[in-house]
Order: C-alpha cells, then structure tokens, then sequence
C-alpha cells in the first residue's frame, strides 16, 4: 500500500487554493472526522480488533445546500496473530473517497447526507513461509454513504457528529471478505462563502 499523508494533505490544501481562488460565490468547507471504525467480517475483526479512522475532508458547494468533497480515511494498521501456529500478521486498510452530498441549513444546525464512491488499498501480511508467493496488497472501489449533523458556533466554525458506512467487499485469492462496517465520528471544521 503506498499511501502518504503529507500527499494528502498537499492535494487537498491545492483543491482548497483552487476554490477559493475561483471566486466568493464559491462554498468551501474544510475539516477532518475522528471516530471508531468498525469491520464486518467477524474473523478479521478477531484477528486485528478494532481501531479508529481519521478523515480529513475539502466540500465545495456547488448549488444551493448541493456539494462535490474529496476525503481520506486512514488509521486501520492493526497487527495480531493468525491460525492455529499463531503466525504474527499485519492489516492495513486507508481510502479516498469522492461523495456528492446536500446538506439543509436550519439557523446554526444542519443536516446533511452523502453518497460517493472510495477507492481503498488494502495490504495484509502474514509471517508463514508457506504463503510468501501469495501477498495481499490491492485496491478495491467501495460504495460510500454518511449522515449527520453540524452545529455552527460561527458563521465560520462548525462542530459535527457523522455515521458514515463503508461496502468494502475484497476477493483476494478467490476468497470474499468484508472489510467494510460503520464509522461513528465527531469531527469540526471551517465554512467559507455561500451558504
């Protein structure tokens, strides 16, 4: 899995420039989500447990209450021991993910809703001599849906609350497993231009 958090953050600190040099008709929201994150598939979740997932995220408003956002989901690197030899493993599990969502403004409070697709990696390595030809490291599209709500302390500062569930169905070596579950984050962010 080649992944890299300063890249990240440079691509999303460039969309960011590009919106709001595109004018002050433009929306621009801008934050980051933090929260558990929950697996599917009971056997993994027994090997690697649970962990939590963070989201740094750019919206662009692009109608009234409509927006276009890009994230990236990162934190699942868990390690544990598999098979009756208790072999030491590793998994580890980020995303980007592109949702087109609209969120209601009521006063201070909305209400939004999102819907996109991720593109995840996915590496898994297990400590067995007897597997080492049979590595684990892909990428698999995923659908994307989240829900909540954000208050607005400011006209310009939010705080939120966001469930977020990821479908993530991988088939490495012929073998369906389902890495995809709930994510319950808190999260805040900055509001800039149309609302």
């Amino acid at each position: 899995m080649k992944t890299s958090f300063g890249r990240t953050l440079l691509l999303l600190t460039g969309l960011l420039g590009f919106a709001a040099a595109a004018g002050a008709g433009v929306g621009v929201r801008f934050g980051a989500w933090y929260g558990p994150q929950k697996i599917n598939d009971a056997k993994i979740r027994a090997v690697y447990g649970e962990t939590e997932a963070f989201l740094p995220y750019l919206e662009i408003e692009i109608g009234r209450g409509w927006t276009i956002g890009a994230g990236y989901e990162f934190g699942y690197d868990r390690k544990g021991l598999i098979g009756p030899y208790e072999y030491p493993t590793t998994l580890r599990m980020a995303g980007w993910n592109a949702l087109l969502g609209y969120e209601l403004r009521l006063k201070s409070v909305a209400l939004f809703g999102r819907a996109g697709l991720g593109l995840y990696a996915y590496e898994q390595t297990i400590e067995n001599p007897n597997i080492t030809d049979m590595p684990v490291d892909a990428w698999k599209a995923a659908g994307v849906f989240a829900a909540g709500l954000k208050y607005y302390t400011t006209e310009f500062f939010y705080l939120g609350l966001e469930a977020r569930y990821v479908w993530l169905q991988p088939n490495p070596h012929g073998s369906k497993v389902d890495l995809g579950g709930w994510r319950f984050a808190a999260g805040a962010g900055f509001a800039f231009g149309s609302r």
